[in-house]
């Protein structure tokens, strides 16, 4: 298994982290995609990644931070992918959720983010948080669509459309709530091949435990109830989002 999306990176792991991972690792869950938020994050990142093998790393800038972003941050990021292993773009995208955050500003960071996903040949990590159409007008306005969207909670329509455009999605610990009847549906009606599967920790805990600091075993469960959801068992859902994940983000096999 590859957990699709996880930030490991967090210094709310720093005092358990080659110990949470461990206990994930011999559960089955291989190699951990994990995204960047800031500038100020990428040597931690990158270290991190050359100490532990399975820790592949990608570099973006988050739309929660957009306020403490510096427009010279695009022209580091743009030097940091010539110099360094990336495995994607971001995270990066759009959040139209939390209203304090300036939409501009955002667009800006988006946009050019596209742009150097563009120039190297890299896929896109997207946050859509509230504006999954308005991720998609910037992707179609770039004619750019190897993405995906992580934590993902579209409509059916909109979900429709980005499938006619090959993006791909992200389906975290949400789908565990017993409530989420919206969600369900959703991976339901997505096919098998277009999704990967996420622990977005340390955020995101499953359902009950919200308060809590999320952690990489909790893949197996997410696992477990997305198989239960489509009908297949779980050995054939790992090996079909492995191939999903190893193909989108080509990682060493």
């Amino acid at each position: 298994m590859i957990d699709a999306h996880i930030h490991l990176d967090d210094s709310r792991f720093d005092k358990k982290r080659q110990k949470l991972i461990k206990t994930a690792q011999l559960a089955g869950i291989k190699q951990f995609i994990t995204p960047a938020v800031a500038f100020s994050g990428f040597t931690k990142l990158y270290e991190l990644a050359k100490k532990f093998q399975y820790i592949l790393p990608c570099y973006g800038l988050h739309p929660y931070f957009v306020n403490s972003h510096e427009e010279v941050d695009i022209d580091r990021l743009d030097l940091w992918l010539s110099q360094h292993k990336s495995y994607a773009v971001g995270e990066c995208g759009l959040d139209y959720y939390l209203k304090d955050l300036d939409k501009t500003k955002q667009m800006f960071y988006f946009q050019a983010q596209i742009e150097l996903a563009k120039k190297y040949n890299l896929p896109l990590v997207l946050h859509a948080r509230g504006a999954v159409d308005a991720v998609f007008t910037c992707l179609k306005e770039n004619n750019y669509f190897n993405a995906m969207i992580h934590s993902y909670n579209g409509s059916i329509q909109q979900t429709k459309l980005l499938l006619d455009y090959g993006i791909k999605f992200s389906f975290g610990g949400a789908v565990c709530h017993p409530k989420a009847h919206k969600l369900h549906k959703l991976v339901k009606y997505c096919p098998t091949g277009s999704f990967m599967l996420e622990t977005d920790a340390p955020d995101q805990n499953l359902y009950p435990n919200f308060n809590e600091i999320n952690q990489p075993i909790n893949l197996i469960k997410i696992f477990e109830c997305v198989a239960h959801l489509k009908n297949v068992s779980s050995d054939d859902l790992q090996e079909i989002t492995t191939q999903v994940c190893q193909q989108f983000f080509q990682t060493p096999k």
